[in-house]
């Protein structure tokens, strides 16, 4: 098949997806059991690059947090969707959300995945930022894990507890959010400010009574406590969002590099959502993991762009809970719709967006 017969008549559709499926069930009627996922990966992302004019194409850096809540950026990535889009990425694996914003203040970076927390943080501080989409929710995405043999079988127990935190993220949060669902506050327990990637070994070694989490690294917490380890999930206490940030400067200059970006996301959603077992392979590539822990964590988490209500509640309750924890110096709410950059998402996907403006 020729490359203009491939693209014909699917201009903004799911080029990836139906070459997904054509080679499927290819590998059906030749009978052949397993066709790997980078060999498709890199069939389709060969046909998808060569479809742009070179002349034309735009080069940015991407800040994103290595979790699973930037699943639909690795997977824009890899399938070449960013590409296509006439984007040249260079993504700069971070921490965190609040490293990766740090980064693309700094000037390392052009966008950057971001939780809330940070956002409400710098919205005291500056007002040189905006969040320009929506792309993954989770209810299960922050926990907190605790040491049984630290007297802890309830949220309650965490009284005169050390718990170790990530200070200024959504396990941030989360940690005051739980808190407060069990009749206590920050007050009762010690803090330990620490990078999310030490907590699983902190908690083992005995530094802290508990952890407040995020998803991948909760389930080497577990593993390492064995039975003495207590767990419990966010549920209802706390959704966390990720969002996609950039500066005002950037989203002045460069709208149309901030719509193809949200083209590529929306894209890498939809293949998500048709091809569920690749995109957990290529996550589990991308992220080093087994596959049985990619698949068991999939469920927790809803892709899709928007731009909603919502989240400007969310950054208002997290913005007062700063306030009354002496988190942040200034003592009144920022108006959140001075950080929203509807523009981009107007252009890509306008129904996605229900923010009263």
């Amino acid at each position: 098949m020729s490359q203009k017969g491939f693209f014909e008549g699917r201009k903004g559709e799911m080029v990836l997806c139906n070459a997904w499926s054509r080679l499927r069930r290819f590998c059906q009627v030749k009978q052949v059991k397993k066709l790997s996922t980078s060999l498709v990966v890199v069939l389709v992302v060969a046909s998808c690059q060569g479809s742009q004019d070179p002349k034309n194409r735009e080069k940015a850096t991407l800040g994103v947090s290595k979790s699973f809540l930037s699943i639909p950026a690795f997977v824009a990535k890899s399938t070449g969707y960013f590409s296509r889009e006439g984007i040249d990425l260079t993504v700069k694996e971070c921490s965190s959300g609040k490293t990766a914003t740090d980064a693309l203040f700094r000037g390392e970076a052009d966008i950057s995945t971001v939780a809330d927390m940070p956002v409400v943080l710098e919205s005291f501080k500056r007002k040189d930022f905006c969040i320009f989409g929506t792309f993954c929710r989770s209810y299960r995405m922050v926990k907190l894990i605790a040491r049984k043999d630290s007297g802890i079988r309830t949220g309650a127990d965490l009284k005169g507890k050390k718990v170790g935190v990530n200070f200024g993220t959504s396990s941030h949060f989360f940690l005051g959010a739980f808190l407060m669902h069990h009749m206590l506050s920050v007050s009762d327990i010690k803090m330990v400010n620490m990078r999310t990637v030490d907590m699983p070994v902190a908690l083992r070694n005995n530094q802290v009574d508990a952890i407040s989490v995020w998803q991948p690294y909760d389930k080497k917490a577990l593993r390492l406590l064995g039975d003495n380890a207590v767990e419990f999930p966010a549920g209802e206490i706390y959704c966390t969002t990720f969002n996609l940030v950039t500066t005002k400067s950037f989203a002045k200059e460069h709208p149309e590099v901030l719509g193809k970006f949200l083209r590529a996301i929306n894209n890498a959603v939809t293949f998500i959502q048709k091809n569920r077992e690749i995109s957990q392979d290529i996550i589990a590539k991308t992220f080093k993991l087994d596959i049985d822990s990619v698949r068991a964590a999939w469920d927790d988490f809803v892709f899709g762009l928007s731009l909603d209500q919502a989240l400007l509640v969310s950054w208002e309750e997290i913005a007062r809970w700063s306030i009354q924890n002496n988190f942040v110096p200034k003592r009144k709410i920022p108006n959140y719709l001075n950080y929203i950059c509807l523009g981009p998402l107007e252009a890509v996907k306008p129904e996605s967006i229900s923010i009263i403006h």
